[in-house]
């Protein structure tokens, strides 16, 4: 029988209704007790004994529970008199909102101290947010790959010999340009394939094209620096850029790809350029020899750099993919960036640079400074895949299939979307870009078809300067002909009742 007073809690003990242990199902029930006031700050708890008569369990599960309880400061034991609800709980002192108003109103009561760094991040949070790169693999969203025709029986396999017995040397902290081999493996592929200049000493292992990017920015710019870029452009590093607090300078795209020519005067002066030559991102055009010869001669006389993005130029239908930019540099004005993204998976996150030599030493120290280095094992795996053979027959596989991608979606287009999309075909890439005709809001369009799990990118947000007219990024790699069809028609559908 209780004493007089003793508070016992109403609790169900079911064991199938929880996987948590019964103590701590006892010590979720009393604290949320507490929070809800049903237990008041001071009140006295029932003795270890009758709350486990009470509830038919051991002493020691209430006992273990109190314990909780009173480690993380709900209650209180005073000696000889029992347990009590604390005077303060914890939760108030964490200024938890009884209202159920978010935490994010708490910013509110103090003034944030940033750097102008974290300035321009703010002000670029909900643009930078690269919510529209989380992957749902909703067609045609861009820059996914054919991950069901990727050969993981082979990557497993390599993966099983390093995971079940690795290698001492991949336990420990490695070195911050990279997993040597894979340093090895990517310049003899980078040799071989994009005809770039570069030994393993050159070549720095990255998280993926972005943190190269935010390294050279980091390295290179400073508040108020000029850095030209195309229109359109890829708008992370635009992004990226603008978060330095350097200037943007934008150069107009054509048919040629960037035009030197037409460098305005706001950017005489600029540090870097950034460049995506062998396929524009978005447009897709390829940067004629000339006005490649004529960018690095700029550079040259400028004293400034170029970032050659060469992010998915293994993708080439109609011939070789094309020499990079790097590769006619006699002046060491070039960084170059690669990613493996584009041609295995997302979320493997492995990419490079490849810096001229003077600047490896800093690129190492910044890179050590970053996060130290990628995954050893995860880039031992990759150099493995590479130096086998299995990297370059996945590409070849990839870029016959791609095609094939490319010219299904290219027919339907022309056979539903008359006069509603105009869209052509590319010899290279895993994008294409429709063209709305003009007067038609291209990010209007992108929302009613995410209403219909289409992923449409409006060329508009990757622009700096307006475009003449609307257009839409249709991804093709990482979906069958079935749901290209099949999204096509839900295309013309939403054309048909918004034009």
């Amino acid at each position: 029988m209780k004493n007089p007073g003793e508070n016992i809690p109403f609790i169900m003990l079911d064991a199938k209704q929880t996987n948590l242990p019964l103590y701590r199902y006892i010590y979720e029930a009393i604290r949320a007790a507490i929070l809800s006031g049903e237990f008041a700050p001071k009140m006295k708890l029932p003795s270890t004994r009758s709350l486990a008569e009470q509830l038919s369990v051991s002493r020691i599960t209430i006992f273990n529970a109190y314990e909780q309880l009173l480690a993380e400061g709900y209650t209180e034991g005073k000696i000889g008199a029992g347990t009590f609800v604390a005077s303060v709980l914890p939760d108030d002192l964490l200024q938890t909102e009884k209202s159920g108003k978010p935490k994010r109103e708490l910013k509110k009561k103090f003034e944030l101290n940033l750097s102008p760094y974290g300035e321009n991040l703010n002000a670029k949070r909900a643009e930078s947010a690269r919510g529209e790169a989380i992957t749902k693999f909703q067609p045609f969203q861009n820059g996914l790959t054919a991950i069901d025709e990727f050969p993981f029986e082979i990557w497993s396999r390599i993966a099983a010999k390093f995971h079940k017995n690795p290698p001492r040397s991949l336990l420990g902290y490695g070195d911050p340009r990279g997993y040597e081999p894979l340093r090895k493996a990517v310049a003899a592929h980078l040799k071989s394939a994009r005809g770039v200049n570069c030994s393993a000493e050159e070549i720095i292992i990255t998280s993926g094209a972005q943190q190269a990017l935010d390294l050279t920015a980091r390295i290179f710019l400073s508040e108020n620096d000029s850095v030209l870029i195309e229109n359109p452009c890829y708008k992370e590093a635009r992004n990226l850029f603008a978060a330095t607090g350097a200037k943007i300078v934008s150069v107009s795209v054509d048919a040629e790809g960037f035009d030197p020519k037409k460098i305005p005067k706001a950017g005489e002066n600029a540090r870097l350029v950034y460049v995506t030559p062998s396929h524009q991102y978005p447009l897709g055009v390829t940067m004629s020899l000339a006005r490649r010869l004529a960018l690095l001669d700029w550079a040259n006389r400028k004293n400034a750099l170029i970032i050659e993005d060469d992010y998915n130029s293994e993708f080439r239908y109609a011939a070789r993919p094309l020499a990079s930019l790097q590769g006619l540099d006699k002046n060491g004005r070039v960084i170059y960036i690669g990613t493996f993204s584009k041609t295995i998976f997302p979320a493997l996150r492995i990419g490079c640079a490849v810096v001229p030599p003077i600047l490896a030493d800093i690129f190492t120290t910044a890179r050590a400074l970053a996060d130290v280095h990628s995954s050893a094992i995860e880039q031992a795996i990759l150099a493995e895949f590479i130096a086998e053979g299995h990297f370059a027959r996945h590409v070849r596989r990839m870029r016959r299939l791609y095609e094939k991608r490319q010219e299904i979606l290219v027919s339907e287009c022309e056979k539903h979307l008359e006069n509603l999309l105009e869209v052509e075909k590319n010899d290279a890439g895993m994008h294409l870009v429709g063209w709305l005709p003009e007067g038609v809001d291209d990010k209007q369009i992108s929302e009613k078809a995410a209403e219909k799990n289409l992923k449409l990118a409006p060329i508009s947000s990757y622009s700096n300067k307006k475009l003449k007219r609307g257009g839409l990024i249709l991804g093709y790699t990482a979906f069958d002909g079935r749901q290209i069809k099949n999204g096509v028609k839900i295309i013309r559908e939403i054309l048909t009742s918004n034009l």
